[in-house]
């Protein structure tokens, strides 16, 4: 009986399993990019939100709660070195990495411009939600970046019209901040920002 239990719960797991793992595009690009955001089942859902080298969700995203803050920008734990051009952080410290394995990882600053500048990005709704399709010049392969927000002291903010999401790059100058992604229906460029805030990952592989 017990034999027959573990094959039941073995086949009823095993595709909730799978549906942890994204699947893999091929944009043509330097590394393949998650179909959905961490912690999302499918390519229109915000997903979770992480500050920038935490690897869990959480209820608050301040200064007193950044698991490297001590609860100031002033009283930095790690990444706190000054200058240092492309800071990247530890892949213990890597929200995709820790929750997907297997090769998973953030991307960093240059992988987002190189987004930026190698697909065609049209603002579109998918599912109800709005967001971006950025399709490759290079194979026509596409993927969907929803406007997820971000998340601060103040809760839930700009869900539907802003998309923030973190590379693995801190600020060269400002220890205090990580670069990230930024747009809206109207722009979209690479920005950096204090690193508690709680932004969209949007995961990659080789």
């Amino acid at each position: 009986m017990r034999k027959y239990t573990a094959i039941i719960l073995t086949l009823i797991l095993l595709p909730m399993l799978a549906k942890a793992q994204p699947a893999a595009v091929d944009l043509g690009l330097s590394v393949k990019w998650a179909s959905c955001n961490l912690g999302a089942d499918k390519p229109e859902a915000a997903g979770d939100y992480y500050a920038w080298a935490e690897v869990s969700p959480k209820q608050e995203y301040s200064w007193d709660s950044y698991a490297w803050g001590r609860g100031t920008w002033e009283s930095l734990t790690k990444y706190n070195a000054g200058f240092r051009l492309g800071y990247l952080m530890e892949k213990e410290d890597d929200a995709a990495s820790a929750a997907l394995g297997a090769g998973w990882r953030m991307p960093t600053d240059p992988e987002w411009r190189e987004l930026l500048a190698e697909c065609d990005w049209t603002w579109c709704t998918v599912g109800g939600e709005s967001g971006y399709k950025v399709t490759s010049r290079a194979n026509g392969n596409s993927i969907f970046l929803p406007a997820a927000g971000y998340k601060d002291e103040r809760g839930l903010m700009y869900y539907g019209s802003d998309g923030r999401y973190w590379s693995a790059t801190r600020h060269a100058y400002h220890p205090v901040c990580a670069m990230n992604l930024f747009f809206n229906s109207e722009h979209r460029y690479q920005y950096f920002y204090r690193r508690y805030r709680g932004y969209s990952v949007r995961p990659v592989c080789e």
